[in-house]
């Protein structure tokens, strides 16, 4: 389990980032937000080695939502602290390991393709 968390420190504008973490997870409610930040407790998360075959099919790239929930935070104003199983980590670094693990998926779907005769000219 590779667990990615999210913080929001209290300030006024908490309507705000709860209506954008509902856009994420809408199995949140918004009391369960509205306590969790002003308890500077964990809002929201996700784990970057889950996998789900609807989404897979679907398109949806959870952990690529995840960064833009939290771009459009940062963009409303909020001053958020990410988490990587429980270690405080930057931005950058959450940038580095989505993009790492972007290129592992795109190189093993490569090699699948080529062990199995996909993609052959």
């Amino acid at each position: 389990m590779d667990l990615i968390q999210l913080k929001i420190k209290k300030d006024n504008s908490l309507a705000k980032y709860i209506k954008i973490i509902r856009a994420f997870d809408s199995s949140l409610s918004v009391g369960a937000i509205k306590q969790k930040i002003e308890a500077d407790d964990f809002v929201t998360g996700f784990d970057l080695e889950y996998y789900d075959v609807m989404e897979d099919l679907n398109d949806i790239d959870r952990k690529q939502e995840f960064r833009d929930m939290t771009e459009e935070l940062c963009k409303a104003g909020a001053q958020i602290k990410v988490y990587q199983n429980g270690e405080l980590i930057s931005l950058e670094v959450l940038d580095n390991r989505l993009e790492s693990i972007n290129r592992i998926s795109e190189q093993t779907q490569l090699d699948i393709d080529r062990e199995s005769g996909w993609n052959q000219e």
